[in-house]
């Protein structure tokens, strides 16, 4: 099976089971305990900073460095609006500004079309700039920290 993809709900009794009784001969008088976390408490997006690695339902989605750049300015300023301006300092300095602007539209534009279904938690604010809109099915993890409690989680 594929990591995130727990097969059907046989193949969860198995894997459990197992578990169980690996556990049962490292420590026989231990108790164990089976918790099982439906999938739609998952969150469906993952914005790993640290990482610079974005996962929808747990498959990662390839990101050029500028796109990772541009996305990850947005999601540090949840529901602010960050000015066209910021994400300017992206671009080439040997470019002239109008072209960065362009430049920077079609990250955003390239950024949406990855995202898919989940593309507006990206907003664009005519006249201001771009917004990050989270919601409970994103998740961010800013820090080393997060991401450790996010493999023990």
């Amino acid at each position: 099976m594929p990591d995130g993809d727990v097969g059907s709900p046989r193949d969860v009794i198995a894997v459990a089971d197992a578990l169980r009784r690996a556990a049962h001969e490292i420590a026989p008088r231990a108790t164990t305990l089976t918790h099982v976390v439906p999938s739609s408490a998952a969150p469906a997006v993952i914005v790993d900073l640290p990482a610079r690695q974005v996962l929808i339902q747990g498959v990662d989605i390839d990101l050029s460095y500028s796109e990772f750049e541009v996305l990850a300015q947005l999601v540090r300023r949840p529901r602010s609006v960050v000015a066209r301006s910021e994400l300017l300092t992206l671009a080439d300095a040997t470019e002239s500004l109008q072209s960065a602007g362009r430049r920077i539209d079609v990250h955003v534009s390239r950024i949406r079309a990855k995202l898919g279904r989940y593309a507006t938690m990206v907003s664009t604010v005519r006249g201001a700039g771009y917004r990050f809109d989270p919601d409970r099915r994103i998740r961010v993890v800013d820090t080393a920290q997060d991401a450790t409690a996010r493999l023990t989680a």
